[in-house]
């Protein structure tokens, strides 16, 4: 007896050295922002989908009082830190209850303080961007900001990719809500709105992935629900008519391929391409009429 009792002792030390030790959520996230400063090029790839549903509650004409709107993105990215260069490429579409589906093609790179975007073929340029504008279209330190600035909790552990992960539940401050909503909802005026209403009556199911290896983050899920009354909007009172926005959106942002080799070139008709300048100037400056002859 004294002999079994001493070998399942030896087996209990034996697995006891196997148990995993997971660090504590500031732990992690320092080890995450730490990694995140080291991080030279990767891929991102963003999967969204957005329903909004607009409600006239003073129109008595039900074809006229209901209006929906759903918008998909998929798109694809790369980044190169040290050559502060950025490629993106997505897809929208837009279906609404009158148009049908509406397909729009953008590709778009970043390269130091210019910005070279094609939308559905045609080229411009936005030269001297600000500084602060590459950090914010860095996809990975925005993400590990936003989760830094959050309270985490471990719910599990997953594989992403082949990659063991720790699996996180995190919940923003109101600060960091607004971020993300402003990334899910970016086409509502949300910067005109009552958001500490919004922020305490939406619900936000907000997912992380972050490797155990590297503390990078691999994978994060966004999903949002929420409904905006005139007065959240700060509608003026008696003038507007009373109205209601059920707002659904859900999106996957996964990482890969950290610190990989990633060549990103300019396409030559990107660098040819007129800037928003030229082109407001060109449309700002009367064009003789028909049959005028000039001077």
């Amino acid at each position: 007896m004294k002999k079994l009792l001493l070998l399942l002792a030896l087996v209990a030390v034996a697995f006891s050295g196997c148990v995993e030790e997971t660090p504590s959520a500031e732990e992690l996230k320092a080890m995450m922002i730490e990694s995140v400063g080291k991080v030279e090029t990767a891929a991102f790839a963003v999967d969204a989908d957005q329903k909004i549903k607009l409600v006239n509650l003073q129109e008595t004409n039900r074809s006229l009082r209901t209006i929906n709107f759903e918008t998909r993105s998929e798109g694809e990215g790369v980044m190169n830190v040290s050559a502060r260069r950025l490629k993106m490429a997505m897809t929208t579409t837009t279906s609404t209850d009158e148009l049908g589906e509406v397909v729009s093609e953008m590709e778009m790179y970043m390269e130091n303080d210019t910005i070279y975007t094609k939308i559905d073929g045609n080229w411009t340029r936005m030269p001297g961007m600000p500084p602060e504008m590459w950090d914010q279209q860095n996809q990975v330190k925005t993400q590990a900001e936003l989760l830094n600035a959050s309270e985490i909790e471990f719910i599990g552990s997953e594989k992403v990719g082949g990659i063991d992960a720790y699996k996180v539940r995190v919940v923003p401050d109101m600060e960091t809500f607004t971020q993300i909503l402003s990334q899910q909802v970016g086409s509502l005026p949300i910067y005109a709105m009552n958001l500490t209403d919004i922020f305490e009556e939406s619900e936000m199911e907000w997912t992380t992935w972050i490797s155990k290896d590297s503390a990078l983050p691999l994978k994060s899920d966004v999903s949002l629900d929420m409904t905006i009354t005139s007065d959240m909007m700060n509608l003026p009172g008696g003038e507007s008519p009373e109205i209601e926005m059920e707002v659904e959106s859900e999106s996957t942002v996964t990482y890969s391929r950290y610190n990989e080799p990633i060549v990103i070139e300019v396409p030559e008709e990107a660098l040819a391409a007129p800037s928003w300048l030229d082109l407001l100037m060109a449309m700002m400056i009367p064009q003789p009429s028909e049959g005028a002859i000039p001077e």
